[in-house]
């Protein structure tokens, strides 16, 4: 598995190559929170591929969907962890989801822990993504006053995944349709496939084009 890459035994340009992608990953992260959609766009190769809760498509799509996302999310970061082989290298960007937004007449926190999954390629001496997903394990959603009204349906909660059934309940509420099958602590399955196709990726076994 990529995660079996040795560690602490950096090159300098490995170090150079870490810290660019470390940065490329966060700063795509600020751009979605904070609108610089034209930097966020930049930060992709053209060809690569989104898969979250919400959608599955290219950049374009991701960012302009992302432009009328009706509750706007921040990305609060604690780490970012990069295994690289040549000019292939994967990051996992450990990140807590933060939306408020309005449901069932209260204002609402929901708090979602997950683990951003990259691959990023250089390409012309440049570091871009080309693949993103991710790794759902918990998440919390109450209202944001101690004298809220709102309260989850236990039984509706139920119908979902338990790492992001209240993810899930929101975007029900708002009108959309979440993707039930994302890589989960609950289904550990789930997150064996995305590492081994990743890992397959790493090696050069596989294109972007050839994923299953």
């Amino acid at each position: 598995m990529f995660y079996q890459c040795p560690m602490g035994q950096n090159s300098l340009e490995d170090v150079q190559d870490k810290a660019n992608i470390r940065e490329l990953i966060e700063f795509e992260r600020y751009c979605r929170d904070y609108m610089h959609w034209d930097e966020m766009r930049a930060c992709y190769h053209d060809d690569a591929e989104i898969n979250v809760s919400w959608m599955k498509g290219g950049p374009d799509q991701f960012v302009s969907a992302s432009q009328v996302r009706p509750a706007p999310a921040k990305h609060k970061i604690f780490d970012t962890v990069v295994w690289k082989k040549g000019d292939r290298a994967i990051a996992e960007c450990i990140t807590m989801i933060q939306i408020r937004c309005p449901l069932d007449g209260d204002i609402v926190d929901l708090s979602t822990h997950t683990r951003l999954h990259y691959r990023v390629e250089k390409r012309g001496g440049i570091w871009k993504i080309c693949f993103m997903d991710a790794i759902y394990e918990k998440d919390t959603m109450r209202s944001a006053y101690t004298d809220g009204t709102f309260s989850a349906d236990r039984e509706e909660l139920n119908r979902y995944r338990p790492t992001y059934a209240n993810m899930m309940l929101r975007q029900v509420h708002y009108g959309g349709t979440p993707n039930g099958d994302m890589a989960g602590e609950d289904r550990p399955e789930t997150i064996e496939r995305l590492y081994k196709e990743s890992s397959r990726w790493l090696e050069g076994q596989i294109r972007e084009e050839d994923r299953e």
